[in-house]
């Protein structure tokens, strides 16, 4: 017998290929699903590797040993051999009409379908009627003219927003694709989206060329193209144009009430509406002090210039919202100016989604008036049911509300809009954490880590893997090998929860800061310094470091009376000096002036403070109530805020302070 004839009777080719068709079926069911699924890529690498390492193995075995109905036997036995009182033989009909070759066929014609056919069924999860417009390429030399090209991109987006059918991806993720060299292809995979706008805008002379194509992302196919040279005064005619001639092509319905919003004109004034651009820009760079009132100023001169652009006055509204939201101006003047160009805004364009998202924002960041800005955000959402922003909000406000649910579900609708912006995940991951979800943050700090952003890592990934285990040691490393700047408070927080008072010294001998704040604490320097005096042992040292924090918080609350920060922070101060009546008194007005009822994400905060204040004076039993309360509501207390913390020292071996921690314990 030939080695071929012996491989054949030892079935080592059935054998091979058998499993080859079955791992094939595998990976293409892998290369299809995978996607859709968001499993992440190294799965796949490891069932190649799985599959191929496996094929040796099941050729040796099937050389080895032979299947047959009373089990595995050598195929070293005879051809006809009786066990347990039967005959084995090996099967010699012809190929076509053994039932395992017909069973094999069959799988490879399966692997086959699935292959050809599945991908583009599991393709249906992405919306047909999506889209991402990408940056327009700029074809003109002047430096204004990169705002021009930039808001061709924004207008149309935002004019396609206003259409129910479609999907549309925000601004925030498709600018990052400015310049890209990527195809469109992969940019549409990793945006989620089947169709691509591209174009480019040239300015000259007074004139303006916009050059346009939609592609059919998965063919490659031109669905529609068109060249425009228009007068640069007509350049918002030819906006609205685009986006209309864009939405017919996905074959949206478009009824005149849409249209009629798409055509809406910004302003008559191509220099104001320069002007207003800047302000996006810097508005879009983020909330701090100084983009703020640069936006500020940009918005200003377009109103100066068209005193009736609404969308302008209400983002000028919108900004000095934000600047008291954000504790950089907490005077009556700063909303009285907010006000103003609100109602400026309502005024000209009342059914306008940027006019209303920006009313909807004084409310809420100007009052806490959570009711009317819902009402404001889901109206604007209705005139322009893609706007990012708005559904955002939604979800923002049903945080607030405490339904965290509702929260989540806006969040992750939004993120579908705008896949890349690590603002939007970092807002996601904190309220996974507010629920004690801590599995859902891991992979959303990779998503952020992918879009280099480290702050979803700081503010939640690290404090995540804290509040589930306990374990400061391995969040303070962490936090050490990213020493990012704004890292500087967390790494005082998990020093002092370690007792490593010398590290906090030494902290605070090199930091710039004079105390460390964000819209939920505010802790003067000098308090730190304080415990760190205290735990070394330095009676005087802390008094005295104690004493300057009650009267740095005194000059604040003098200031600015109504901010519960303050006020949260005066009591643990007054509670460290053994004041125990002005602590309770200082916790209880942080607690009152933001309470659960009013902000079910901030108020727990001074709820907590409270209970560490009650700890530390002594008052066991109201501490105990506190925990408790705090151990079952969202955004309340976790197992690594009990687990060591020092505040709780003295009510830790409690059993009821034992049973908040065990029923925390993930």
């Amino acid at each position: 017998m030939t080695f071929f004839e012996e491989l054949k009777r030892r079935k080592v080719f059935r054998v091979a290929a058998t499993y080859a068709v079955v791992a094939w079926i595998l990976m293409q069911i892998g290369e299809v699903t995978f996607p859709a699924l968001n499993i992440p890529e190294w799965v796949m690498s490891t069932l190649v590797v799985i599959l191929l390492a496996g094929f040796p193995i099941a050729v040796i075995f099937a050389w080895i040993f032979d299947k047959t109905p009373q089990g595995y036997i050598k195929t070293d036995a005879p051809e006809t051999e009786n066990i347990g009182g039967m005959n084995v033989k090996v099967d010699n009909r012809p190929f076509y009409l053994q039932k395992r070759n017909i069973i094999l066929v069959l799988g490879l014609l399966i692997g086959v379908l699935i292959g050809t056919y599945s991908g583009d069924s599991f393709k249906g999860s992405i919306d047909n009627k999506s889209i991402a417009v990408l940056p327009f390429d700029n074809y003109s030399t002047a430096a204004e003219d990169q705002y021009f090209s930039d808001g061709m991109t924004e207008v149309i987006i935002a004019n396609l927003a206003k259409v129910k059918d479609l999907k549309v991806i925000s601004r925030t993720s498709v600018m990052e694709y400015k310049n890209t060299t990527k195809k469109l292809k992969e940019i549409a995979k990793e945006l989620g989206v089947a169709h691509i706008l591209e174009g480019s805008i040239q300015r000259a002379n007074g004139r303006v060329r916009v050059v346009g194509q939609l592609i059919d992302a998965n063919t490659d196919e031109h669905l529609w193209a068109e060249t425009y040279d228009k007068k640069e005064s007509d350049i918002f005619e030819l906006q609205s144009e685009v986006a209309i001639e864009i939405a017919n092509a996905l074959k949206t319905e478009l009824t005149d009430e849409v249209k009629a919003r798409i055509s809406e004109k910004l302003t008559q004034s191509t220099i104001a509406y320069e002007y207003y651009l800047k302000g996006n820009m810097y508005e879009s760079a983020g909330h701090s002090k100084e983009n703020l009132f640069a936006a500020i100023s940009e918005y200003e001169r377009a109103v100066a210039i068209d005193p009736d652009f609404a969308e302008a006055h209400a983002q000028i509204g919108k900004m000095h919202a934000h600047v008291k939201w954000y504790r950089y101006d907490l005077s009556d003047t700063r909303l009285e100016m907010s006000k103003q160009s609100i109602d400026r805004s309502m005024n000209l364009k009342p059914n306008n989604s940027i006019v209303r998202i920006a009313r909807g924002t004084y409310y809420y960041h100007g009052f806490r008036d959570y009711g009317k800005a819902l009402a404001d955000y889901i109206k604007a959402r209705e005139l322009a049911p893609g706007n990012i922003s708005a559904i955002y909000r939604i979800g923002l406000i049903y945080r607030r509300l405490g339904d965290y649910d509702k929260a989540i579900e806006q969040m992750e609708q939004a993120i579908g809009l705008d896949p890349r912006s690590a603002l939007m995940l970092q807002n996601l991951a904190g309220s996974y954490v507010a629920i004690r979800q801590y599995d859902q943050v891991e992979s959303i700090v990779k998503k952020t880590d992918d879009l280099g952003s480290i702050m979803t890592k700081i503010n939640y990934g690290i404090r995540s893997e804290y509040l589930a285990s306990g374990d400061a040691l391995r969040a303070k490393n962490t936090l050490y090998q990213i020493d990012n700047e704004n890292s500087e408070r967390r790494k005082l927080y998990y020093n002092f929860i370690l007792k490593d008072y010398d590290e906090i010294n030494r902290i605070l001998d090199i930091t710039t800061k004079e105390f460390f704040t964000n819209v939920q604490l505010y802790i003067p320097k000098s308090y730190y310094s304080g415990m760190a005096s205290s735990g070394l042992g330095r009676k005087s040292d802390s008094q005295k470091y104690f004493n300057e924090t009650i009267s740095h918080l005194k000059n604040k609350i003098n200031d600015y009376p109504d901010d519960p920060r303050f006020y949260s922070t005066l009591g643990l101060t007054y509670a460290r000096l053994g004041e125990n009546k002005d602590a309770i008194d200082a916790g209880l007005k942080a607690v009152g002036i933001l309470p659960i009822s009013n902000d079910a994400m901030f108020g727990t905060i001074y709820e907590k403070v409270l209970a560490e204040i009650y700890s530390i004076i002594g008052e066991n039993n109201k501490a105990l109530e506190k925990i408790e309360y705090l151990g079952v509501i969202p955004n309340g207390f976790h197992y690594g805020d009990l687990f060591s913390n020092p505040n709780f020292d003295s009510i830790r071996n409690e059993p009821r302070f034992q049973r908040v921690l065990n029923n925390l314990r993930p």
